[in-house]
Formats: structure tokens, C-alpha cells, sequence
């Protein structure tokens, strides 16, 4: 049957982040399905896309990576307007999924709510505000919530947060369309190096992407590898910190910043690249997404032992899994990977068979099963 389903996001396309391509990717599917799909965001630059209607509502202010705005008001003129049978928040950032939550249960719609990480702070007065916003808001929003929907079952059962609710908890795993990842490429755009590659947001709140331990680790590999390059690719108020990170270590011509790069252009670095690293250094890394997605160029992959990122790499299987904050064994495993071709193709034709494991119509049909059961309970 088909339904009318909304999701609230945070942040939505064209924003890029592994979050909002996850729902992205969810919405688009559903679309195919003949389900019809409303999107609520903060994102001032989404248009209706595919057929997904598009509800923005910009943001008053913005701390580290959190839009604030009083929600309620206009998300409820959105369900009054709409009136979806199926409202699905995602938790990319906290309040625009827990203000969902409230007028769910206020207008009796099954609400589900798309839980990626634990947030971790490290500053004193953004462990107070944590405290608080899962003692008195979260956990309000937990028990709202018919399913919370987790990236994977191996972060659902680490997570401090979700171990009272664990009989609330499904995985729906992010995945990928291989026909959007075939493009095969010859050397473009940086012929005379050997590419290493990081995907990620930088901005101050995300510094969890441990982007400055992969510097050094190019510091640590430029005599031993000249034309190696880093590219950087994301953009985000942390920009001059790697900069001049990358200046202080005299590698400015080893490292190279992309900015944003979409889609189509993207796939050109994942062809290029040699690896792609995630040096993430706590479980704020619910999977991460790219780590996917290059997997399907088959490129082996270097990730941190936090977060879900071990539900993506097996280690010496498809990469390299290192200690978080281990800048010495980051390097060894990206040598490793530089100086092994042999060993290298092998483990990236592993990360391809892995990355065929993550399939959108298993998924989703999981997915339009859970919605389905609670409209059919609700009804009767």
C-alpha cells in the first residue's frame, strides 16, 4: 500500500553529509515504491527533488553543527497541511527530531526516529548541556518513538544511550546503489601523485573525524613518499586550523583542499584514490557512509576502532583498522597499503564483495515492513 510519509531532517540535500545522504538515499527510495514522500529541514537551499516535496524553515542560529529554531510552530503547520500517516525523525543533530516526536504523539501518528551516534563532548559545558538534553528531552523522545532505527546492530548494542531501549532498537543499514558507483576514471586530476583521501565535514563540532592525526601521518610519509597527496574534501568553519596545522608541518604541497565536491564529480576522487582513511577518535561515528561508497571502487579502507566504522572494515580483510588518536600506526597501515599493490588490490576486491552486502531492497523493504505493521495496528 502506499503512504504518506514525512521526514524531518535536520539538515537535507544539497547539504552533504553522511546523515543527510543516508535519508537522502532512504527518501529516493521510497519514492521508487510509489510512496509519497515530504521532507521538513533547515537547509535554506533544498528544493523539491525526485518527486520528494521539500519543506524549509530556516534556523534562527546555528551552535557547532546545530540549527535552533522554535520547531513546533512550523512543523505543525506542516502535518496540519499534509497530514502524514508516517513521520520519521532523524537525529543528525539534536530538537528537530524530538520536537516531531511531541506533535506524533500529539496528533496519535506513529513517529520513528533515525538515530546515528552517541554525542560525545569532551568541554565541561557541553557535558552539562548533554546531561541535560538526554536526561530531560532524548530519553522523552526515546519512549515517543514506535522504533528507533540504528545505522547497525554492532553500534546499537556499544551505545551507552540506547542500552535501555535495546528492545526498541533496528538496524536499517545505510547502502548504496552500485550503478551509482561504476564510473572508472584514468588519472585526471592529479596524474603525477598517489592519492589518499578524506571525506568529511570540518567544522569545529566535528573535530570526532580526527582529520588532524591524518596530517600528521602525511608529515610523517612525505620523505618516504613524495608525490603522495592528501585530498581533503568538505568544507566547515575548522578550515584554517588544518590549514595552518598543514603549514606548521611544511606540507602544504602534500595536502590539498577540495572544498565541497557533489556527487559527479566525487566519484572521479574515489576512482583516483589509493585509500580512503577515517581516522575518527570516538564513537560520535555512527558508520561512516564513505567509507561505503568508495568500497565500491574497490579501494581498500583505513578507519578507527570507534563507533561503527569495525561493522564496515574487517581488519587486513577489505583494510586497516587502527587505534583512535594512534597517529604511528595510521601511518604504518597507509604505508602498508602504498608500498603492498598486490596485497592492496586484493583487500580492495574484498571491500567491493563487502560493499555488495549493503543492499537498498533489503533494506528499505525492512523499512516499508515497519511502517506497514504500525499503520496496520493503528487501524485496527
Amino acid at each position: 500500500m502506499s503512504m504518506k510519509i514525512l521526514f524531518v531532517s535536520p539538515e537535507f540535500f544539497p547539504f552533504i553529509g553522511g546523515a543527510e545522504n543516508h535519508i537522502l538515499r532512504i527518501c529516493r527510495e521510497l519514492k521508487k515504491k510509489n510512496h509519497e514522500i515530504i521532507v521538513f529541514t533547515s537547509t535554506k537551499t533544498a528544493r523539491n527533488i525526485n518527486g520528494i516535496k521539500i519543506y524549509s524553515e530556516n534556523y534562527m542560529f546555528k551552535y557547532s553543527n546545530t540549527p535552533f529554531n522554535f520547531w513546533n510552530f512550523s512543523l505543525k503547520k506542516v502535518i496540519e497541511k499534509e497530514k502524514p500517516e508516517i513521520i520519521a525523525g532523524s537525529l543528525s543533530t539534536p530538537f528537530m527530531a524530538d520536537s516531531a516526536a511531541r506533535i506524533a504523539k500529539q496528533k496519535n501518528i506513529p513517529f520513528f526516529l533515525f538515530y546515528f551516534n552517541d554525542y560525545v563532548k569532551q568541554k565541561f559545558t557541553e557535558k552539562i548541556f548533554l546531561n541535560f538534553y538526554y536526561s530531560f528531552i532524548l530519553k522523552k523522545t526515546f519512549e515517543l518513538s514506535r522504533k528507533i532505527i540504528v545505522l547497525s546492530d554492532y553500534y546499537a548494542k556499544k551505545s551507552l544511550l540506547l542500552k535501555s531501549f535495546s528492545g526498541k532498537t533496528m538496524a536499517i543499514h545505510p547502502f548504496i546503489d552500485l550503478n551509482e558507483f561504476t564510473l572508472k576514471t584514468k588519472k585526471q586530476i592529479f596524474s603525477k601523485n598517489r592519492i589518499i583521501l578524506f571525506v568529511g565535514a570540518l567544522n569545529k563540532g566535528q573535530k570526532y573525524k580526527g582529520l588532524n592525526y591524518l596530517i600528521k601521518s602525511v608529515a610523517e610519509l612525505k620523505n618516504a613518499f613524495p608525490d603522495l597527496m592528501l585530498v581533503v574534501i568538505g568544507e566547515g568553519n575548522n578550515i584554517n586550523y588544518f590549514k595552518k596545522l598543514t603549514k606548521n608541518l611544511e606540507i602544504e604541497k602534500n595536502v590539498f583542499f577540495a572544498g565541497t565536491v557533489y556527487q559527479s564529480q566525487l566519484l572521479f576522487f574515489y576512482s583516483e584514490c589509493e585509500t580512503l582513511i577515517l581516522p575518527s577518535i570516538n564513537d560520535s561515528e555512527g558508520f561512516g557512509l564513505v567509507l561505503l561508497e568508495v568500497m565500491a571502487f574497490s579501494k581498500p579502507v583505513i578507519g578507527s576502532t570507534v563507533g561503527g566504522i569495525p561493522a564496515v572494515i574487517k581488519d587486513k580483510f577489505n583494510g586497516f583498522l587502527v587505534e583512535p588518536k594512534n597517529t604511528k600506526k595510521l601511518t604504518k597501515a597507509i604505508s602498508f597499503i602504498l608500498t603492498n599493490k598486490s596485497k592492496a588490490k586484493e583487500m580492495g576486491l574484498n571491500s567491493l564483495k563487502k560493499a555488495k552486502e549493503f543492499s537498498s531492497e533489503k533494506e528499505i523493504k525492512k523499512l516499508i515492513n515497519l511502517f506497514e505493521e504500525a499503520l496496520n495496528e493503528k487501524r485496527n
